[in-house]
């Protein structure tokens, strides 16, 4: 009876060391389970950080280069108007004919004013393009002037060869086909 009562502890030790090693295997494949959805999770976190970081420094150089354009209009705006402070200086005997008035100045009524301000603002939304200061008979650099919509020049003639462009101010300033301005139309109108 001695092997017997062997047999039976070897039987019962070999079914608690499968009992164990069964055990033991369950638990190495749920600690791997969790690691890979540890992993998953982390990965999924750090390309979302990638991508906050990025969008950061993406709107960051998107402000500078846009400051940048302000800047550069800006300076072509006072190079023009010191070029033309040097061209009426450079020749003091000659004296520059000073248009008349009525082709410098252009009337715009309160209803066409507010014609022509809804329309843009529709359009583009007032987007400034020099900075603010022009005045009625300054020259405006050709390539900060836009060109007005034929359906509006069909609801106010007076625009047709006329141009223009926005002030940092949201004012509307008109020019001529000389570049000059003929009209502003300010935030009050």
């Amino acid at each position: 009876m001695p092997t017997a009562h062997k047999s039976r502890s070897n039987l019962i030790r070999d079914v608690v060391t499968i009992g164990i090693l069964g055990l033991l295997g369950f638990i190495v494949v749920s600690l791997y389970y969790q690691l890979y959805s540890l992993k998953t999770e982390l990965k999924a976190e750090l390309a979302l950080a990638k991508g906050s970081v990025a969008d950061e420094k993406l709107m960051s150089l998107q402000r500078e280069v846009s400051q940048i354009r302000q800047d550069q209009s800006s300076a072509a705006s006072k190079l023009a108007r010191l070029e033309d402070r040097l061209s009426a200086v450079s020749q003091p005997g000659v004296s520059q004919p000073i248009p008349p008035l009525n082709n410098i100045l252009m009337r715009i009524t309160a209803v066409e004013g507010k014609l022509i301000r809804e329309f843009l603002i529709n359009l583009n939304g007032l987007d400034p393009r020099v900075e603010a200061g022009y005045k009625v008979g300054d020259r405006i650099p050709n390539d900060k002037l836009l060109d007005f919509s034929l359906l509006l020049v069909e609801k106010v003639p007076k625009l047709k060869n006329t141009r223009y462009t926005i002030d940092e101010k949201s004012s509307i300033i008109i020019v001529s086909e000389e570049n000059r301005v003929v009209a502003i139309l300010s935030t009050a109108n």
